[in-house]
């Protein structure tokens, strides 16, 4: 039974204070007290035990497998009290993924922004926070998201901007994550280093926005950023088996044109197959860089170790671990057809930013630091639980003092071993992966779709994306969301 913040609580506890305490047996005082204790800690059990109700979850689920992402964004806000104080952040998270995924952007960013400031302000837990967290779980705390789901924030929120053309406060975003990502680094010492140091997928987009200015001081931060990205690429995504984009290297080539010749000859030597246009031909053209949020992100599971003490208690310990939600799509092509010719153009998606390979490693990263604090509030319980027993027994007297013990001892045992719950609150409505694909346009009236592909290369889906008239110098951004 769950029992969370609802009035059936107070009821369940009452039952049991009045029953427990009217048994002949129980009319001792150390027997009410130890009826009391159980009620007490039954209740703090129950309470303790509640992350995300299961109901308002599964929900968010199956309408995001279906890709029902209106309903599940009117579902979100009509349950907003069902998340609890506890879990306000996962409410703006859902709230803020679900209104992009829509389209619905001015929504996205007030949900984005809201999940932020909540981010900041949680970043110092209180000392009497931590304290419950070490007696009974981690559930008992507001839940503060991952390094990366914060770092997520940030990137969704400059791309809710750029798709309304406010490409400053779209850069105000995009440099925050590398701010942010210092910040999160800087939280651990030498020797536990989080494996999430860089984002060459942010460094990217940061690039284009900075192109998107237009001004010589742009061109020369987007060189830096493309710079940054291709280095972040080839250092710490290659682990997910990731190469620097061609779109990436394409860009960077053209922006060293703006360097100087230094710059051009370092970056051909590292891509020398890599065609691109000049910056004068860029000028003459629109670029159309399509983005497409694939999957579902993984979410988190429980996973338990139970092992006896010779004394024959036993001790649990939970931790969270990942799931990786099953898809079917795995790539595909957006073309563009002017509607004046019969000619069409295409360019293949690429993957550019794993997202859930990323949680899956942020969170294996910081395992070790989990089991560090389980074992040791596991062993805090035991020691609690063997200290209550022997004092119920000293209590009990003569009479009833091993019986007395005895079930100290059980119903200490029962209720540590029922307490210990792992965290598995995590942001479920992310994508699993975001793929990137670009093509370079005559200015003009065209014709937007996309077709996914399988695993096979069989295509699934055709996504359509619409018209849009483009000017020269023109950069947009074209996107469409996928669970299957």
């Amino acid at each position: 039974m769950m029992l969370c913040q609802r009035e059936d609580a107070n009821i369940f506890r009452f039952f049991c204070f009045y029953h427990y305490s009217n048994l002949p047996l129980f009319q001792s005082s150390i027997f009410a007290l130890l009826a009391a204790l159980f009620t007490a800690l039954l209740f703090l059990t129950t309470l303790s035990g509640c992350g995300m109700p299961h109901h308002l979850t599964a929900t968010v689920d199956e309408m995001s497998a279906r890709e029902e992402y209106s309903q599940a964004l009117t579902y979100v806000e009509e349950h907003e009290d069902d998340y609890q104080s506890r879990n306000r952040l996962l409410f703006y998270l859902d709230e803020g993924m679900l209104a992009f995924s829509v389209g619905e952007f001015e929504k996205a960013i007030q949900a984005f922004t809201a999940a932020e400031r909540l981010v900041e302000e949680l970043y110092t837990i209180s000392i009497s926070g931590e304290a419950t967290t070490f007696l009974l779980n981690d559930n008992t705390a507001p839940y503060r998201g991952e390094d990366f789901e914060s770092v997520m924030i940030n990137l969704f929120l400059a791309l809710s901007y750029a798709n309304l053309a406010k490409m400053e406060d779209a850069l105000v975003e995009a440099r925050k994550i590398d701010s942010k990502l210092t910040a999160i680094n800087l939280q651990y010492d030498a020797e536990h280093q989080n494996a999430y140091r860089e984002d060459p997928f942010a460094r990217m987009l940061m690039g284009i926005l900075y192109e998107m200015g237009r001004t010589k001081v742009d061109l020369n931060d987007a060189y830096i950023s493309y710079s940054m990205a291709i280095d972040g690429y080839e250092s710490e995504y290659q682990r997910f088996g990731l190469g620097v984009p061609s779109i990436l290297a394409e860009n960077a080539l053209s922006a060293a044109e703006f360097m100087g010749t230094s710059e051009q000859v370092r970056l051909r030597e590292r891509f020398p197959l890599q065609e691109f246009p000049s910056l004068a031909e860029k000028a003459e053209k629109a670029e159309v860089f399509g983005l497409h949020f694939n999957g579902r992100a993984p979410i988190k599971e429980a996973g338990t170790i139970v092992f006896p003490m010779p004394d024959g208690f036993f001790l649990k310990m939970a931790f969270p671990t990942y799931r990786t939600m099953e898809k079917h799509i795995t790539g595909g092509r957006l073309f563009a057809k002017p509607l004046e010719e019969n000619r069409v153009f295409q360019a293949s998606f690429i993957l550019a930013e794993p997202i859930g390979k990323i949680a899956r490693e942020n969170l294996e990263n910081r395992k070790g630091r989990i089991v560090v604090k389980t074992l040791a509030r596991v062993t805090a319980k035991y020691l609690a639980v063997k200290a209550a027993q022997r004092a119920a027994r000293e209590a009990g007297g003569r009479d009833y003092g091993p019986l007395a013990g005895l079930l100290a001892g059980i119903t200490g045992n029962i209720l540590a071993f029922a307490s210990e719950q792992p965290d598995l609150r995590c942001w479920r409505t992310l994508p699993a992966e975001i793929l990137i694909s670009k093509l370079t346009l005559e200015p003009g009236t065209y014709q937007f779709w996309a077709e996914c592909v399988d695993r096979s290369g069989r295509d699934v889906r055709k996504v359509d994306l619409g018209q849009r008239s483009l000017k020269r110098g023109d950069k947009i951004f074209l996107q469409f969301r996928t669970t299957e």
